[in-house]
């Protein structure tokens, strides 16, 4: 059998899963990289806080704040969306929320994002 080496469907090397990236900023200025990935089944998204980008023991997004299910952010599994609603990431960092217009930025992201990944 003579296999078209342009033909990606007898290739078997592993493929690297793709990240689709946003910066959101709240109301206080502080950016956090967000990024949309698939795991298994499973669509996540995971804020990290930008200010640590690439400094030690930090991935090169920052450090993670906050991981969620993208369709609890969407409001797919009963708790709700959080257009038009503020966000808090982590309950003991002042700095680690969203606020409601980063919010809705988020959500209109995602639901343009989304697709990409299936």
């Amino acid at each position: 059998m003579i296999v078209d080496p342009n033909d990606l469907r007898h290739d078997k090397r592993p493929r690297k899963k793709p990240i689709y990236k946003k910066k959101i900023v709240n109301d206080k200025g502080i950016a956090f990289n967000v990024t949309l990935t698939k795991e298994g089944k499973a669509k996540f998204i995971t804020f990290y806080d930008s200010r640590y980008k690439d400094k030690p023991f930090f991935s090169k997004y920052g450090q993670q704040v906050a991981k969620y299910y993208m369709n609890t952010l969407l409001g797919k599994d009963g708790y709700g969306s959080i257009k038009n609603k503020a966000l808090d990431l982590y309950g003991d960092v002042d700095d680690w929320y969203i606020d409601s217009k980063a919010s809705n930025k988020l959500i209109n992201w995602i639901e343009k994002t989304k697709h990409k990944l299936n």
